[in-house]
């Protein structure tokens, strides 16, 4: 079996997202100004909404941007790699496993960026080779842009070699492409050092059905030539829910990890449709879906950390505030980015609607929701008790004050009631005896003490009046 390397390619999207605070306009001009070129999305048959968000009308506010870094100036950012000698000489890109070395090129760079910071980066690349061993090795190591093997990662990036530079991965070249954007300006939204691979694969000559579904199995899980595999029954099926026959023998492949293509033994006219027009339309419109799909998957796990730091950090004030925030962000995502169609055409939605269940957007929505709503109104319920405990503080204030000024008062009323007496106070003394007005004084301090103490019984049992009936002990 042969790969056929014209019609064949692997993109390889890098997802992250700005940290920063900058307007969508800022960021394009940024990267206009380091080579990268605007484009439209690919329109084809898109749904009016799914157009509009994508290519805005003139004058409207833009959501999305799509910025292409061609042959010539991906050629020219990875001479800048390379010593200052070396720059102006014919270089070719290889990639180094054990003995063997995997030519290849790298055909374009491309650059989709969203108003709310989630960002992927693809680079398109293309082997020189027809052997599908190299296809298949590339595809599984290339993907790995940095690191070494570890608990967080499963494999060790590949040896990359450009002229005279070897590299450890591709994540050079992805630093020199977003130079105007350093990397503690993004954060990773996949696994650690890991980039999904898009690949279609035009594979030609004599195969059976047994052998032709592990090869699927092999590219859809982004196995290796070398890989021992022993899968089970329910993974060779032809009607396993992660794989969708496109035509008779071309097959879409489905995984969390990456997406797939495999045409077996396609009809051969080059200018036909399966060799000449659908691998366009693969790059177009089947990417565009898959990029669509990525992009509400990790806007929503972006939403969904974000809830987590948010929890952990500041006062109930400074969450609630967050939280407010991150209830917009949701609300806007929800009216204007998350798409439960976006294309007419039979084939384009039925492949757009097996990302979503692969990926499980559906699920992942309610779960983000339901989230920031509880902890939203969790946070509000705690505002307002906060506000009926500083009410009830503010009512207990009042209270003591009302006491203090009753005891003080009545005492004081005595005291005016007598002075504007004084005519008649000769005829009380005589009636009376001459102290008689302390008893007045004392009796209105002991009106002023009952007041205190009706208050004193309020402010400590503000809650009686609640209980219910025959809530009393008998």
């Amino acid at each position: 079996m042969q790969v056929a390397s014209d019609v064949s390619f692997v993109r390889f999207v890098y997802p992250f997202v700005f940290k920063e605070e900058t307007r969508l306009e800022q960021i394009s001009e940024r990267l206009e100004a380091q080579g990268w070129r605007m484009l439209r999305f690919p329109e084809g048959d898109l749904l009016p909404h799914v157009r509009d968000y994508l290519n805005p009308p003139e004058g409207s506010e833009a959501t999305a941007y799509l910025l292409t870094l061609p042959h010539e100036a991906l050629t020219r950012k990875a001479r800048d790699l390379v010593c200052e000698e070396s720059r102006t000489e014919a270089a070719s890109w290889q990639m180094q496993l054990g003995d063997r070395a995997i030519e290849y090129q790298l055909t374009e760079a491309q650059l989709v960026v969203f108003r709310d910071g989630v960002a992927m980066l693809t680079l398109e690349t293309r082997l020189e080779s027809d052997s599908l061993a190299d296809w298949l090795d590339f595809i599984y190591h290339f993907r790995f842009y940095a690191g070494k093997a570890n608990e967080k990662q499963d494999a060790s990036a590949p040896q990359l070699r450009y002229g005279v530079r070897v590299m450890e991965g591709i994540k050079p070249l992805i630093e020199q492409v977003l130079y105007s954007f350093q990397s503690q300006q993004r954060e990773n939204l996949f696994m650690h050092n890991m980039m999904l691979p898009f690949s279609a694969l035009y594979i030609d000559g004599d195969i059976d059905e047994t052998e032709m579904r592990r090869l699927l199995y092999r590219v859809r899980l982004c196995f290796a030539s070398w890989h021992d595999l022993h899968p089970p029954e329910s993974e060779l099926r032809p009607d396993h829910p992660h794989l969708i026959e496109y035509a008779r023998h071309i097959w879409f492949t489905f995984a969390q990890q990456a997406a797939g293509f495999v045409a077996f033994n396609a009809l051969g006219d080059p200018t036909g449709f399966f060799r000449g027009d659908l691998p366009q339309r693969l790059r177009m419109r089947y990417f565009l879906l898959y990029q669509l799909a990525l992009y509400q998957k990790f806007r929503l796990i972006y939403l969904s950390n974000s809830v987590s730091r948010e929890w952990l950090g500041g006062d109930e004030e400074q969450r609630r505030t967050l939280f407010g925030k991150t209830r917009d962000h949701l609300l806007e995502f929800t009216a204007r980015g998350y798409f439960a169609q976006v294309m007419h055409q039979e084939q384009h939605h039925r492949y757009y609607c097996r990302w979503r269940e692969v990926l499980q957007l559906e699920m992942l929505y309610q779960e983000v929701s339901n989230e920031v709503r509880e902890m939203y109104d969790y946070l509000g319920m705690r505002f307002e008790e906060r506000r009926t405990e500083q009410s009830e503080k503010l009512n207990r204030v009042v209270l003591w004050l009302t006491g203090v000024t009753a005891f003080c008062a009545a005492p004081s009323l005595a005291v005016s009631g007598l002075g504007m007496n004084v005519g008649s106070i000769e005829q009380w003394d005589a009636r009376w005896g001459g102290f008689w007005w302390v008893g007045v004084v004392v009796a209105s301090m002991l009106i002023g003490l009952l007041i205190v103490l009706i208050v004193l019984a309020i402010i400590l049992n503000p809650f009686d009046s609640k209980k219910p009936p025959g809530s009393a002990r008998r």
